[in-house]
């Protein structure tokens, strides 16, 4: 499941695996949404989780979404990923996907892990020897996007869906963290122990069509127990991946969110649904922060 929320959006705008359609309007919620109402003193903000990355017949989206759009005076993103089309952070990018010291896959992974990949690699059509310098983690990453693209995954997500309509309605955007700093959260995954993370990677592709069909399901409603299920395997099986990819972020992110709601504007904040639930999710750390937490759509 830990590879579902480990394709990057920036990664996949980079390698051109979005389309451009514009997604109709808004559509009724199921039961409930993915959107929560984070208020006190008076002041208001919404906060909404995103799948970055979603199919055709998941929209329209869940309307509680475009309401807290439309109340919105500012929309906030966890980066850029405009900025990925920039050369500077296209380079920086590339850079980082590199192995260090003129290492390549075969001298930091053992023969047996090594073959799983080659053969991994050739039913999506990635010549391994083409990327051989590439870092694990991006190899597992590219195969991640190929695979969810078969499953019809090829429609931008939430955050693309809203970064558009800002734009064309002129509404202010402010982002959480730097792209570099999304990046260099990703190309750090598996270091050290690269043979047992793409393994474990590989074992993971064979139940992602389910998984992702039952997180679309439960993220429709605003239902969050396989969000909470892929939050403790990643936190239990690999600590630091789950410290640099969400506990850490979330740390960054609540005082800036905290300060939002301080300004008496109205902000409408989107971030990974991961980055929602869990022991380090942004909605129990600001349920203890005294703020009301309100679930939209109920």
């Amino acid at each position: 499941m830990k590879r579902i929320f480990s394709v990057c959006t920036i990664l996949l705008v980079f390698f051109g695996l979005l389309s451009c359609k514009t997604p109709p309007a808004a559509g009724q919620s199921e039961i409930g949404s993915s959107v929560w109402k984070v208020s006190k003193n008076g002041n208001t903000l919404f906060l909404g989780g995103s799948i970055h990355i979603l199919r055709d017949i998941d929209f329209p989206l869940p309307k509680e979404f475009d309401d807290a759009f439309s109340q919105s005076e500012v929309l906030v993103l966890e980066a850029d990923i405009d900025q990925i089309a920039d050369t500077q952070i296209a380079e920086y990018l590339m850079s980082r996907m590199i192995l260090p010291d003129n290492k390549t896959l075969q001298s930091v992974l053992d023969s047996d892990t090594y073959e799983l990949l080659e053969t991994a690699c050739y039913e999506y059509g990635i010549p391994l020897d083409a990327v051989s310098a590439f870092k694990p983690s991006m190899i597992m990453n590219m195969l991640a996007m190929f695979q969810i693209q078969k499953f019809g995954f090829v429609q931008q997500g939430v955050d693309g869906y809203y970064l558009d309509r800002a734009k064309q309605q002129n509404k202010p955007i402010v982002f959480l963290e730097t792209v570099q700093t999304q990046i260099d959260a990703l190309v750090t995954m598996g270091d050290g122990y690269e043979n047992e993370y793409v393994r474990y990677s590989m074992a993971d592709m064979t139940t992602t069509e389910q998984e992702l069909a039952m997180l679309v399901a439960e993220w429709k409603k605003g239902a969050s127990s396989s969000t909470e299920a892929a939050s403790t395997e990643m936190k239990e099986q690999w600590p630091d991946i789950y410290k640099t990819l969400v506990a850490d972020r979330n740390a960054a992110w609540i005082p800036q969110i905290v300060e939002y709601l301080a300004t008496g504007r109205v902000y409408f904040v989107i971030v990974g649904l991961m980055h929602l639930h869990g022991p380090d999710g942004l909605l129990r750390q600001l349920k203890d922060k005294g703020y009301r937490v309100e679930q939209l759509g109920y």
